[in-house]
């Protein structure tokens, strides 16, 4: 998948100091943007790249793709499998997936995890990107899996890598029955199961916070660390090594 390898090298080239402070209200650090090779795009398609026709076809030559977030999925390994946009304007709710391969599970943020998941054998789940970032910075083996539902390759994966499991997702309706569900049909696979509630908050527009992300951006992340710490306190930390 060379083309999606150049594609994100070009859009993180394509990041205005305007962006990166977007992406620091929403939650990400320099240091994470680095990590993530987050970068942007807006329609205008890079003549050097050989796109497969397939993506060209899906993002209407580029079209398609005005004024994201270009956000990297993929394997285990490292391989860029897939790429999520999102509209850097908030009022533009949504995503686009695409996936140049589907043979394997492809998340964002599941290669950067994984060096502290064969650590820890510990994973924590969220939904969305955003919810990772502020997460990330005090429990480094997580990663989105872009919507609310635990596949079973991704349980498969799961069960020969860890024995513990952080279950973030939102505190929605959506979340909290998918969370309820992984809980009745997988919690017996694993050594622990930990489904996280989190608070609801009253915000600005009105609306109470559901997940990570909004519970960061009203605390800032003092608070929401402090706050993910009672969380952690549930259970002592372990190490592969000790098994």
């Amino acid at each position: 998948m060379q083309w999606l390898e150049q594609f994100v090298t070009h859009c993180t080239g394509e990041l205005t100091e305007e962006v990166r402070e977007s992406f620091w209200s929403r939650g990400a650090s320099d240091e994470q943007i680095d990590l993530y090779q987050l970068g942007y795009f807006n329609r205008k398609l890079p003549i050097e790249i050989d796109f497969p026709s397939a993506f060209l076809e899906w993002s209407k030559d580029g079209a398609k793709l005005a004024d994201v977030y270009v956000l990297p999925l993929t394997n285990t390994i490292g391989t860029i499998k897939g790429l999520q946009f999102r509209h850097v304007d908030r009022e533009r709710k949504g995503y686009m997936d695409y996936f140049a391969d589907k043979s394997e599970p492809v998340f964002f943020g599941l290669a950067q995890a994984m060096p502290h998941v064969w650590a820890t054998r510990s994973v924590y789940l969220v939904e969305g990107a955003f919810d990772l970032f502020p997460i990330q910075r005090i429990h480094p083996s997580i990663f989105a899996t872009l919507t609310a539902r635990v596949t079973d390759p991704l349980v498969r994966v799961l069960h020969r890598l860890v024995d513990e499991i952080w279950m973030g997702y939102d505190n929605d309706n959506t979340g909290q029955k998918a969370t309820g569900k992984f809980v009745e049909n997988h919690a017996l696979k694993f050594k622990r199961v930990w489904p996280v509630v989190y608070p609801r908050l009253l915000m600005s527009n009105g609306e109470f916070t559901k997940d990570p992300s909004e519970l960061w951006e009203i605390w800032g992340d003092p608070k929401f660390q402090a706050y993910l710490k009672t969380v952690f306190r549930k259970s002592e930390p372990f190490y592969a090594q000790d098994l």
